[in-house]
């Protein structure tokens, strides 16, 4: 059986794709916060406990919540990959592809940074920043083919 590679058309549809899943996961997050509800269903245990990182210090920063970030950053891929879908192949000095392997990196990078901080200094995980930081992960990965392609085009 002949293996096709996944076309950049697809690449770029699923990222968009994840990208609102991320946007909406994140605005949740965002909404949540802002909400202080006592507690919410993603409360598994002490450890799995949205709540237990929504109250903590590390949720928000001078007063805006960590999760506006994410909604910033899946905004940021999906218009990117949106772009990229209908023929845009530069925004100023990169290549589209590049530009998303930037942001997503950025995002992986922002995630894993907060991952730690929530298993480490919180000792909680929230499952839906679990969730996102995992869309951004995959993302991410979609973005190396896109970049090997691009690279082999010059």
């Amino acid at each position: 059986m002949d293996r096709q590679p996944v076309s950049r058309g697809d690449l770029l549809l699923l990222i968009a794709v994840l990208s609102v899943f991320g946007i909406a996961d994140s605005t949740y997050l965002t909404w949540q916060w802002y909400e202080a509800a006592s507690a919410t269903w993603c409360d598994l245990d002490a450890f799995f406990s949205c709540t237990k990182v929504r109250e903590s210090p590390w949720a928000a920063v001078a007063g805006i919540p960590t999760a506006t970030v994410g909604v910033a950053g899946f905004a940021i891929l999906l218009g990117l990959s949106g772009a990229a879908l209908r023929g845009r192949v530069t925004l100023g000095p990169w290549p589209t592809e590049r530009w998303l392997i930037a942001f997503a990196g950025i995002g992986v990078a922002f995630g894993a940074a907060l991952t730690v901080v929530e298993v480490v200094v919180v000792q909680a995980v929230c499952i839906l920043c679990a969730f996102a930081f995992g869309l951004g992960v995959v993302v991410f990965g979609a973005t190396f083919p896109l970049a090997r392609e691009s690279s082999e085009a010059t």
